[in-house]
């Protein structure tokens, strides 16, 4: 419901105050272009590269690029990218309309994240601009009154689905690669609330996947010791921090840019992709295989489920099974991962070692901990992401 509020507001905006935005309609081909690439930031200095003045303070503006930066730096941002595309998982687009992809004074891009057509797919809008030496130049997002939009879907959270992020205020920047394709920068930003929703779900399933990885992040967030992350501890994370809105693009349901707000709402965000032609109407167009079958969230290659059992990590409870060695509780109930309990005799579930600390009981001297409060001792030698023991 959420997604069609938001959508109501960008068709509403969309058809309001005339500016000197670039619209429609637009005429000329229908050029498709396949992702075969995304790129996120992973430090400060790509953050900053891709970054640009969203509302007109005369500040580059790219929360999105700080809070990857900060799970690159904690070895939680994911990295395959590359194999979710090569496998489908991320089957995304653009769609150019255009009379001339090398001069067009009035030329408009849809930004397809999760496939389909712009006739097909309701989020999105298109983003107005021009062509001049085969690169385009979208309106921008400070000045326009006629935002573009589109669900866009990132690789950002490792052992975790895309997120999916509706971006209004869109603009896309394309420069010729010199074969036929085009390098592309794209920014705008989402509504706080939605940001966080997304961050949320992400969290919960990466903490799910691989338990012992991010066990440290987890009780971090886990303020009331129950295993499991409300939205309300988000908020109050460091991550709460990260994903906070720091610009104003909305008054009301009116868009439009307001400089040097005391009240934003919207979390900046800017990434990198690259686009090769395509002419696959609906389907993905990727022709390298996955890298490691074992990171791009789908089943394949002898797993039980989703990126586990078989070869890779065993699965967590209620995935699907074959032996009690695909399960991270080493039991497999007619198909099925049992429910990891306190008094199994296996590490498994948010377990800082055999059946001790998270939600069971503390843990002695000498045993693995994640933090303070996993031991009888309450004192824990782990590292900011990595786990300690007992002393």
């Amino acid at each position: 419901m959420r997604l069609v509020a938001w959508l109501g507001v960008v068709l509403a905006t969309a058809c309001s105050d005339p500016s000197s935005d670039i619209v429609g309609p637009f005429t000329g081909s229908l050029h498709r272009y396949f992702v075969d690439r995304i790129e996120v930031p992973r430090d400060s200095s790509q953050a900053e590269a891709v970054a640009a003045d969203l509302d007109g303070d005369g500040k580059a503006d790219n929360k999105f690029g700080s809070a990857t930066s900060v799970l690159a730096g904690i070895n939680d941002l994911s990295l395959h990218g590359a194999d979710m595309i090569a496998a489908g998982k991320i089957a995304s687009f653009v769609e150019i309309h255009a009379d001339d992809l090398t001069a067009d004074a009035s030329a408009g891009v849809y930004y397809l994240g999760f496939g389909g057509t712009f006739a097909t797919d309701p989020l999105a809008v298109v983003v107005g601009g021009s062509f001049t030496g085969g690169a385009f130049t979208p309106n921008r997002t400070r000045d326009t009154r006629h935002p573009g939009a589109a669900l866009a879907a990132l690789p950002v959270f490792v052992n975790a689905d895309p997120i999916g992020i509706p971006l209004t205020g869109l603009e896309i920047e394309l420069a010729p690669d010199g074969a036929g394709g085009f390098d592309a920068t794209v920014r705008g930003a989402v509504r706080e609330q939605l940001a966080r929703e997304e961050a949320l779900r992400a969290l919960l399933q990466m903490f799910r996947t691989e338990p012992l990885r991010h066990l440290v992040f987890l009780r971090g967030v886990d303020e009331d010791r129950d295993d499991t992350v409300s939205l309300a501890e988000l908020e109050a994370s460091v991550i709460g921090l990260l994903v906070s809105a720091d610009i104003q693009l909305f008054t009301g349901n009116a868009f439009g840019a307001v400089p040097d707000s005391s009240t934003p709402d919207s979390v900046s965000i800017a990434y990198s992709m690259h686009l090769v032609p395509c002419t696959n109407a609906t389907g993905s167009c990727a022709t390298a295989a996955p890298q490691n079958t074992c990171r791009d969230r789908i089943t394949d290659a002898g797993e039980t489920d989703v990126d586990c059992g078989g070869p890779c990590q065993p699965c967590a409870d209620g995935l699907a099974c074959s032996v009690p060695a695909d399960c991270q509780s080493q039991s497999c109930d007619a198909g099925a991962c049992r429910v990891a309990t306190c008094s199994d005799g296996v590490r498994d579930g948010f377990e800082s070692d055999i059946d001790c600390g998270g939600a069971c009981p503390t843990c002695a001297t000498g045993d693995a901990c994640a933090a303070d409060r996993d031991c009888a001792s309450g004192n824990c030698s782990n590292g900011a992401a990595t786990l300690g023991s007992c002393s």
